[in-house]
């Protein structure tokens, strides 16, 4: 384990904030991801090396936050196996972190997982994010919505916007050939509040820095109708797809 949670160190500092404790916190959480696969379907990655460097290291890389605002409160939408959310998580512990998914023995590993690490941040939900958006309780009420499920942003931009407050960060971890967005999609994006960052980078109360992905900013709140049912979603991301090929 020392080589690992080492690796994790000299692999994230000074882009996070990782001392030895988190260090360690981070490989109990890759182990937990491998012992448990089996029971959970986690993750098609076999060994942990691959583990700590595909969905930890992986996740923690692209993005930084500083100057966190007390009360601040982030969503992981599809989370999975909790990736992105409980990497982000352990490393930083002032924000409140609820995880989705819409697959009950995802949410029950979490729930586990956070229990077996004394991580305090983290909140698992089960649904599907179109049903969860109508919740009071979730709708327009996060500072930061993270997913690194969602590759369509399209689609990731109609069912998160709803879940984050006027004001607030989205965060896609996509590739620079995805973030190449034909016009059509553009727009869509505005009609659900969001505006592309160009440069990924924040300097506001909350400071934040992305070295890849796409960072957007909701400008105002959501219309009624969003998200839409999931079929008319499909149906437009479809055309998108048309169009960019």
């Amino acid at each position: 384990m020392e080589h690992f949670y080492k690796e994790i160190l000299s692999a994230l500092f000074p882009a996070c904030r990782v001392d030895k404790e988190k260090a360690v916190k981070l490989t109990r959480f890759g182990r937990l991801i491998l012992s448990e696969n089996s029971k959970y379907n986690l993750t098609g990655h076999k060994n942990i090396e691959d583990i700590i460097h595909g969905l930890i290291i992986d996740s923690l890389t692209p993005i930084t936050f500083s100057n966190v605002p007390r009360g601040t409160s982030a969503a992981d939408m599809g989370t999975g196996a909790g990736i992105p959310g409980i990497p982000l998580a352990i490393i930083y512990p002032e924000i409140s972190f609820t995880l989705f998914d819409s697959n009950s023995k995802k949410i029950r590993f979490i729930d586990y997982a956070v229990n077996e690490l004394s991580v305090q941040n983290v909140k698992g939900v089960c649904g599907r994010l179109e049903d969860a958006a109508r919740e009071t309780e979730y709708r327009e009420v996060f500072n930061l919505v993270i997913s690194r499920a969602m590759s369509d942003i399209y689609s990731a931009g109609e069912l998160c916007s709803p879940f984050l407050k006027p004001g607030g960060y989205m965060y896609l971890y996509v590739s620079e050939k995805q973030k190449q967005l034909p016009s059509p999609a553009i727009e869509h994006l505005k009609k659900v509040s969001l505006d592309i960052i160009p440069d990924g980078n924040i300097e506001s109360t909350l400071l934040i820095n992305t070295t890849s992905g796409l960072l957007l900013h909701k400008n105002s709140p959501v219309a009624d109708i969003y998200p839409r049912r999931i079929s008319a979603i499909r149906r437009g991301a479809a055309e998108i797809e048309k169009i960019s090929r």
